[in-house]
C-alpha cells in the first residue's frame, strides 16, 4: 500500500479516535456554558408551564374539562423542572468545594454536563409540545370540570363607625364558624345594611377569609337572570354568557360551586335586600329540600327577621340598629362641610340631627339639603319638619324624602321628577340607563327635537343631579351604574300616583284581574318586573296607559290578541322572553307607540311591525328572528334600531336599511354580518352602501365579515360612536373605547389606503389589528393623517410589523394609553430612531408577547418620555436580555410603575 492511499486511511481512523475524545473533553470543559444553557431552557419552560396552568385555570373556572394530554404534560413539565433546577444547584453546590471555590473536579463537571445536555434535550422537546396549547379548545373540551381560586382586590377601608365596626366582627366570627352556614343582618330601610355588606365584603377579600367572594342584589322584585350573572361574574364563569335559559345558566352555576365544594374551596355569596325567600335552587346554589344552602355560606339583608329565619334558615342573624348621637354628628358634618361650626348654623345641628332618627339615607338626604342652603333656609326647612314630629318612622321619612323632592322646581324640575318616576315604574333597585333613555324618548320626557345623543347627555346629567341630591345611589359594584333606594322608591310611587297612577306589580299579585278596575283604568304606567305569572288576562282596561313593562323568563307566557285593545295611549311598550309567534300581534295598531322593544323574544313574523310609522325605538335584542322583511323599511321616524345579538338573523332585504332616512343609531353586534359584495347584482341581501343615505347616523356597531362588502366611498365622517369587525374576527372583545376598530386582514389586502379606512383610523380610539403584511414596517406608516384619538392600540400576527414609530418625524400617539404587541415576529423596536418630546407621554401599559425578534424593549432614555408609565408585561419574548437598556441617560424614577413578569429592568 502506497503513502498516498495510507493517508486518508489513518486519517480517517485518527478522526473517528479524535471526535468522542473532544466530545468527552467538552462535557468538561464547557460545563459552565452547559449550565447556562440548561438554566434558559429551565426559564423558557417555566414561562410555558405558568400560561399553560393559567390556561387550565380559566377553563376549569368556566367548567371545561382539561385534556389528559395536558395534565400529563403539565406533570411531566413539572418533573423535568425540577430535575434541572435540582443538578444545577447540586453543579452550583460542587462549585465551592473545589479549587478555590472556581471550579469543580473534572469528574464532576463531565457528569454535570452530560446529564445537562440530556436534561436540556427533554425540557426543549416539553417547551415544542406545548406550542399546540393556544386557547381554550387546544386545551380542554366543555363538559363540566373542577374549579378554582379568584384573583380578588382587598378594599380600602374606608372608615366605619365604631357602632357598625362591632357588628362586622361579629358577623365575621359567625361566618369563621364552621357550624353556621347561613347569617344574615336584618334592620329598617334606610338603616345602612347595604352599606354594612359592602364593607364585610371588603375585609372578607383583605383577609383572604374565602377563595370566592360574590355579591348580588335580589330587591323587592327579583331578577333571577341578574343575580345569576352577578355571582358568575365574581366566579369568573364566563360561559353562563352563553346559556339562554334561567335553568340552564341554575344548572350551570350549580355544577360550578359543587366542583368549588369538591376541590375544598371557601365561597361566600352575599344576597342583599331580600324582601322574601329566595329560592335558591332557581339560582342555581346548592341547597336541599328546605331551601338550606349546601357547600358553601351566605350573608343576607333583610328588613324583615322573620325572612330570614323561617324562609332562609339562619343559623346566626344581627340586627343593625340606629347610628348613635354622636355618629350621626360625624356623618352629618362631614357632608355639610365645616358650616356646621359657623353662627348661627351651629346651634341648629343638634335640632337636624335629631330629625334623622339615626338613619344615614335620612342623615345625608338632610345633609345635601343644608349643604348649600342659607341659615333662613335651614329654619324653614326645620319647621316644616316639626309637623311630621308625631308621625310614625316611615311618615317622617316621606316628610324628609318630600324636602329634597320639592327642591325640584322648574322645568328642568319636571324632568328630574319625570326621570324618577321612570326609574320607580322601571320596577328594580337597578335601572338600565339605556333602557331609561329609551323609554324617555318614547314618552317624550324632552324636547322632541333632541337627537339621541343630546337626549343620552340630558339623562346622565339628570342622573348625575339625583345622586347629589341622594334620591339615586351610586352602584359600588358598576363605576358608570346606579341604584334607586326602597325608600325613594316607595316615596315617589306614592308621590308620583297622585297625578299620573302607576302600578308596579309585585310577586304577591299573583293575578292582575285582582286589582280594582277603577284603579287599572286610571293608570298610566305599569310594570311586571320578574313576577311569577302562569298567564295574562285576555284584555286589561287600561284606556290612559302610557307605559307597559313587562319582564319575563317564563317563556310559555303567552300575550292574548286583545290584550292592548284599550291602550290607544301606548307610547312605550317593553316585552321580553315572550313568544310572539301568531299573527296578528297584539300591539299592531297601536298608533302612538314610539318605543317598542321585544328582548329575547321569538317572533315569526316582523313584517306587522312595519305598521307603527311612529315608532322612534325599535329593539329586538337577543330575539330569535331570521328575516328582516322589506315593510321594516316604511319606518320612516325610526332614530335607533337594535338588533344586537340576534344570531339567527340571516336576511336583511335590499334598501330596508337604507329607507330608514331618520336613523341615528343602529346596532348590530354578534348579529348579521352577510352583508352583500357591492358589484351584487341583482342584490339577495342588504349592502354597506345603504348606510350612506342616513344623513343623521351617528354610532354603528356592526360586522363585515367578507371585506369586499366594503363600498370605497363608504360615508363614515358623521360617525361619532362605532364598533366595526372587519373580516373573521373570532369575537366581541370587551374594549375599552367609544369609536373601536377590530380588524383581521386577509394575507393580500390593501384596504387600509381606502380613504373610508383612512377615516376611521384617524377618528378611532380604540384599535385592534391582526393580520398586517403589507410593504409598512411601521404601524404609524397605516395612517396618513396620524392617530390623534388613539387611546388603546392592540397588534397581533402581522409579520411586516418592525416597529411602531419609524423615526421623529413620523404620527406622534399622545393619547396612547395602552399598547399591546402580540406575535410579531419581525418586531425589532417600538421606535426605529431617537423619540421625540410627547410621542408616548400618555402611555400607561405596556405588553409584547412571543416578538421573537426583539432583544430590548426600549432604552433607558426613552423612559423620559413615559411619565404615567404603570405597568410592563413581557411574555415569550426569547431574545430579550434586557426589558430597559442602560444608555447614557442618567437616572429616571417612575413613581406609578409595577413590574409583571419582566425578565430585567434596570434603572440607573
Amino acid at each position: 500500500m502506497s503513502i498516498d492511499s495510507a493517508i486518508p486511511i489513518a486519517w480517517d481512523v485518527l478522526k473517528s479516535v479524535v471526535a468522542p475524545i473532544k466530545r468527552q473533553l467538552g462535557y468538561v470543559i464547557y460545563s459552565k456554558r452547559h449550565a447556562q444553557d440548561l438554566q434558559k431552557e429551565v426559564e423558557e419552560l417555566a414561562d410555558e408551564v405558568e400560561r399553560v396552568h393559567n390556561l387550565t385555570e380559566d377553563a376549569r373556572n368556566n367548567l371545561r374539562n382539561v385534556n389528559r394530554s395536558v395534565t400529563g404534560w403539565h406533570a411531566s413539565a413539572e418533573t423535568a423542572l425540577k430535575e434541572a433546577r435540582d443538578l444545577l444547584r447540586d453543579f452550583q453546590e460542587a462549585s465551592k468545594t473545589c479549587c478555590y471555590e472556581i471550579l469543580p473536579d473534572p469528574k464532576c463537571r463531565y457528569q454535570f454536563s452530560r446529564k445537562a445536555k440530556d436534561k436540556s434535550e427533554v425540557i426543549q422537546q416539553l417547551t415544542q409540545e406545548c406550542r399546540e396549547f393556544e386557547a381554550l379548545n387546544d386545551i380542554s373540551s366543555s363538559n363540566p370540570a373542577p374549579g378554582n381560586v379568584a384573583a380578588l382586590t382587598p378594599a380600602e377601608d374606608n372608615g366605619v363607625f365604631e357602632s357598625r365596626d362591632s357588628i362586622i366582627r361579629d358577623i365575621m366570627d359567625a361566618l369563621a364558624d364552621d357550624s353556621n352556614s347561613v347569617v344574615g343582618v336584618y334592620g329598617m330601610g334606610g338603616v345602612g345594611k347595604s352599606t354594612l355588606l359592602a364593607d364585610v365584603k371588603g375585609r372578607m377579600v383583605e383577609k383572604k377569609s374565602f377563595d370566592w367572594v360574590a355579591k348580588a342584589d335580589v330587591s323587592e322584585n327579583p331578577d333571577i337572570k341578574n343575580i345569576q350573572g352577578e355571582i358568575a361574574d365574581a366566579l369568573s364563569l364566563t360561559e353562563i354568557k352563553n346559556k339562554e335559559t334561567t335553568s340552564g345558566r341554575a344548572e350551570l352555576l350549580h355544577k360550578r360551586l359543587e366542583n368549588e365544594e369538591r376541590e375544598k374551596k371557601k365561597v361566600l355569596i352575599i344576597l342583599d335586600n331580600l324582601w322574601k325567600g329566595l329560592d335558591l335552587k332557581s339560582v342555581g346554589i346548592p341547597c336541599g329540600h328546605d331551601n338550606k344552602v349546601i357547600g358553601c355560606k351566605l350573608l343576607l339583608t333583610s328588613r324583615f327577621q322573620d325572612v330570614l329565619r323561617r324562609e332562609m334558615g339562619c343559623d346566626r342573624d344581627f340586627h343593625l340598629e340606629e347610628l348613635k348621637d354622636e355618629e350621626a354628628k360625624r356623618l352629618f358634618k362631614s357632608t355639610v362641610g365645616d358650616k356646621v361650626h359657623d353662627d348661627p348654623f351651629k346651634s341648629l345641628v343638634d335640632e337636624a340631627i335629631h330629625k334623622c332618627a339615626g338613619l344615614p339615607f335620612l342623615i345625608i338626604a338632610m345633609a345635601n339639603i343644608f349643604r348649600d342652603a342659607d341659615f333662613p333656609g335651614w329654619k324653614d326647612v326645620l319647621r316644616q319638619i316639626e309637623m311630621s314630629t308625631n308621625k310614625g318612622i316611615s311618615e317622617r321619612i316621606n316628610e324628609m324624602l318630600q324636602l329634597s323632592y320639592n327642591r325640584f322646581k322648574g322645568e328642568e324640575g319636571k324632568e328630574v321628577k319625570s326621570l324618577l318616576r321612570l326609574c320607580v315604574v322601571y320596577g328594580v333597585s337597578k335601572p338600565s340607563l339605556e333602557n331609561l333613555v329609551r323609554y324617555s324618548v318614547g314618552s317624550r320626557l324632552f324636547r322632541e327635537d333632541s337627537n339621541m345623543e343630546e337626549v343620552r347627555d340630558r339623562m346622565s346629567s339628570l342622573v348625575q343631579t339625583l345622586k347629589a341630591s341622594s334620591l339615586l345611589l351610586k352602584d359600588d359594584e358598576n363605576v358608570d351604574g346606579f341604584k334607586i333606594h326602597d325608600l325613594v322608591r316607595g316615596f315617589v310611587a306614592l308621590v308620583a300616583s297622585r297625578d299620573d297612577p302607576l302600578l308596579v306589580l309585585k310577586d304577591n299579585n299573583k293575578s292582575v284581574t285582582e286589582l280594582p278596575n277603577d284603579k287599572l283604568k286610571s293608570c298610566t304606567a305599569v310594570c311586571f318586573p320578574y313576577v311569577n305569572m302562569k298567564e295574562l288576562p285576555k284584555e286589561l282596561d287600561c284606556p290612559e296607559m302610557q307605559i307597559f313593562l313587562l319582564f319575563t323568563y317564563n317563556e310559555s307566557l303567552k300575550i292574548p290578541d286583545s290584550y292592548f285593545n284599550s291602550m290607544k295611549k301606548l307610547m312605550v311598550l317593553h316585552l321580553s322572553h315572550v313568544h310572539l309567534t301568531h299573527s296578528p300581534l297584539p300591539f299592531q295598531f297601536l298608533e302612538n307607540l314610539h318605543t317598542l322593544c321585544l328582548d329575547g323574544c321569538s317572533l315569526d313574523n316582523v313584517a306587522v311591525i312595519g305598521e307603527l310609522k311612529g315608532l322612534h325605538i325599535l329593539s329586538f335584542v337577543d330575539s330569535k328572528i331570521r328575516r328582516l322583511p322589506k315593510e321594516i323599511g316604511q319606518l320612516v321616524e325610526l332614530r335607533l334600531l337594535d338588533l344586537n345579538h340576534c344570531s339567527q338573523l340571516k336576511i336583511i332585504e335590499p334598501d330596508v336599511l337604507g329607507s330608514l332616512m331618520k336613523l341615528e343609531e343602529l346596532y348590530m353586534e354578534n348579529s348579521f354580518d352577510r352583508w352583500d359584495a357591492v358589484e351584487q347584482n341583482p342584490p339577495t341581501n342588504a349592502k354597506l352602501i345603504e348606510l350612506n343615505n342616513l344623513k343623521n347616523l351617528c354610532t354603528l356597531h356592526l360586522s363585515i365579515l367578507n371585506p369586499s362588502g366594503l363600498p370605497e366611498d363608504l360615508n363614515v365622517e358623521k360617525l361619532i360612536k362605532y364598533k366595526i369587525q372587519i373580516g373573521d374576527v373570532t369575537r366581541w372583545r370587551s374594549r375599552k373605547g367609544s369609536s373601536i376598530l377590530e380588524l383581521k386582514l386577509y394575507p393580500i389586502s390593501n384596504i387600509l389606503q381606502d380613504g373610508f379606512m383612512q377615516t376611521f383610523l384617524g377618528k378611532t380610539d380604540d384599535l385592534f389589528l391582526d393580520g398586517l403584511n403589507g410593504i409598512e414596517q411601521s404601524i404609524c406608516e397605516l395612517s396618513q393623517e396620524g392617530f390623534p384619538n388613539l387611546k388603546h392600540l392592540h397588534v397581533e400576527n402581522s409579520p411586516s410589523i418592525h416597529h411602531v414609530l419609524q423615526s421623529q418625524s413620523y404620527t406622534k400617539f399622545r393619547k396612547l394609553e395602552s399598547l399591546l404587541l402580540k406575535n410579531l415576529i419581525n418586531f425589532e423596536k417600538i421606535c426605529n430612531d431617537s423619540i421625540s418630546s410627547k410621542s408616548f407621554n400618555a402611555l400607561k401599559v405596556i405588553q409584547v408577547e412571543s416578538c421573537n425578534k426583539m432583544e430590548v424593549l426600549f432604552p433607558l432614555s426613552l423612559l423620559r418620555e413615559l411619565p404615567q408609565l404603570e405597568e410592563i408585561r413581557a411574555i415569550k419574548c426569547h431574545l430579550m436580555r434586557e426589558i430597559v437598556e442602560v444608555d447614557d441617560c442618567g437616572k429616571v424614577e417612575l413613581h406609578n410603575l409595577h413590574l409583571d413578569k419582566a425578565t430585567v429592568f434596570v434603572i440607573v
